[in-house]
């Protein structure tokens, strides 16, 4: 835990980074543009697609998640997940109706997407990381473990890269029922591809990394 943390004092520069994703889901082509920032001591992980808006707000001191909301582009649809000491306040406003959950978590670590928040993990020594994510849609609390596998080549817009390669899982029996394999580049700690889908009988998603700029 303590190489986690800090590690994370120094995974953004004050520099702007820009990452552009792509995702596939059965020939349905998208892409995410992410803006992560350090400022006012806090960082700040915007999101955009074509379907909405995303904003992650991360202590520089701890790899937990501190806030995390989403609005979409088209409807007054929107969620929110607000981290109050060792609670979770998750909000989902769909079609005009209104849901408010609380979950405790404990000691546990809270992580809400993966593209950013396994950087300290990565660049980490240690070969596994739990943590607490929570599912949008239904506002349920997941148990979770991220196991490093490994060194594995793997294809990313037409070239290889050797990834170590990340499985997630839910813990326990559970994780017999969904898991995510994930590349992330050795040296920056950088996805590079995921791999899942939402349950079973459910289209694969994959998502990669297509750019990523600096600027001041």
């Amino acid at each position: 835990m303590i190489v986690l943390t800090l590690l994370s004092l120094s995974l953004f520069s004050e520099e702007r980074t820009t990452y552009v994703y792509s995702k596939s889901v059965e020939g349905r082509e998208s892409k995410t543009t992410w803006i992560v920032e350090e400022k006012d001591e806090i960082w700040l992980i915007e999101g955009e697609s074509e379907e909405g808006k995303t904003l992650v707000v991360a202590s520089p001191t701890q790899i937990n998640t501190q806030s995390y909301s989403y609005h979409a582009k088209k409807s007054s649809d929107y969620y929110s997940i607000q981290r109050e000491g060792a609670t979770l306040v998750a909000t989902r406003s769909e079609n005009g109706s209104r849901m408010e959950r609380f979950f405790s978590l404990g000691r546990d670590f809270w992580v809400q997407e993966f593209d950013f928040s396994f950087k300290p993990f990565i660049l980490s020594g240690n070969s596994d990381f739990k943590f607490s994510i929570v599912d949008p849609e239904k506002l349920n609390l997941h148990k979770m473990i991220a196991t490093k596998r490994g060194i594995d080549r793997t294809e990313v817009n037409g070239k290889y890269h050797a990834a170590l390669r990340v499985k997630v899982t839910l813990r326990g029996f559970k994780s017999m029922f969904w898991h995510a394999d994930l590349w992330y580049d050795q040296e920056s700690g950088d996805l590079l591809k995921y791999e899942a889908d939402k349950g079973p009988n459910t289209p694969t998603s994959i998502i990669t990394l297509f750019s990523k700029q600096f600027s001041k």
